[in-house]
């Protein structure tokens, strides 16, 4: 075959495949649509990221998020069907098709970038350390030799072990273990994401977060491995959230305490 004639191959074969991408993007939003409910995996135990009230309805952050895309795709915010998941069960969820996205505090990395298809940041956040009122630890330099806890599956698993190699790790389920672990003097610190730990110490006297700002990332949604086009029309409706104002109206409504404290606020 002339080189000529291969090159008319490719390109009739890159033609043929963004066909069938852009085909198979709209099909998802179509099923979407025809099944009347979007499935997204949301925290319910990282204020103010996704919580219970005190009538136990979700409330957050990425919960008004859920809400904003259902409105869109329906025109009714109650055709979102929030699934709780946590850091340990989200990915297990998505790739068993429970749900069809995941909102849920994902920090996007490059092994996550394998496992599903991953949009643009909706949020940038850091790490930062959470200790009793009266502890003298100043910062991650200071938790050698000291109990430490993160949560299982999150990004602090690892980056603690390199940050602080000395510090003695303990893996717990959840956000509230962690605070508890704190509380009740099982651990010395824990590490998580800044504005959830920000969260309990503003509303725990007994606690307090110390520290500066550490390893920013941006949190993403996720869908299963080939819905890129399902992200792609989420991205663009996030672009349009910040352009029209509705992404700060919702950021403020949960953040505004915390600005100055937060990576890019």
């Amino acid at each position: 075959m002339s080189g000529r004639g291969v090159a008319g191959s490719g390109v009739v074969v890159a033609v043929l495949l963004a066909v069938l991408t852009a085909a198979h993007a709209e099909s998802s939003l179509d099923d979407l649509r025809a099944r009347g409910v979007l499935r997204v995996g949301v925290k319910t135990d990282a204020p103010p990221f996704g919580s219970r009230d005190v009538h136990g309805r979700p409330v957050g952050f990425e919960i008004d998020l859920a809400r904003y895309l259902a409105r869109v795709l329906f025109d009714d915010e109650r055709r979102a069907r929030l699934v709780p998941v946590t850091t340990a069960t989200r990915f297990a969820e998505l790739q068993a098709g429970r749900v069809d996205l995941l909102i849920a505090t994902v920090t996007a990395t490059d092994e996550r970038r394998r496992l599903a298809e991953l949009s643009e940041p909706y949020f940038v956040s850091a790490s930062l350390v959470l200790v009793p009122a009266a502890s003298a630890v100043d910062g991650v330099g200071a938790l050698a030799a000291r109990r430490v806890t993160v949560i299982r599956g999150s990004v602090q698993e690892r980056d603690v072990a390199q940050w602080q190699p000395r510090a003695l790790l303990t893996a717990v389920g959840s956000v509230a273990e962690g605070a508890r672990a704190v509380k009740g003097g099982q651990a010395d610190a824990f590490v998580y994401d800044d504005v959830t730990l920000l969260t309990l110490a503003q509303h725990d006297p007994a606690l307090r977060v110390t520290g500066g700002p550490l390893a920013p990332r941006g949190y993403v949604a996720a869908a299963r491995k080939g819905d890129a086009g399902l992200i792609r029309w989420l991205d663009g409706w996030l672009a349009r959230m910040r352009r029209d104002g509705s992404y700060v109206e919702i950021w403020r409504r949960h953040f505004r305490a915390f600005e100055g404290r937060l990576v890019g606020s």
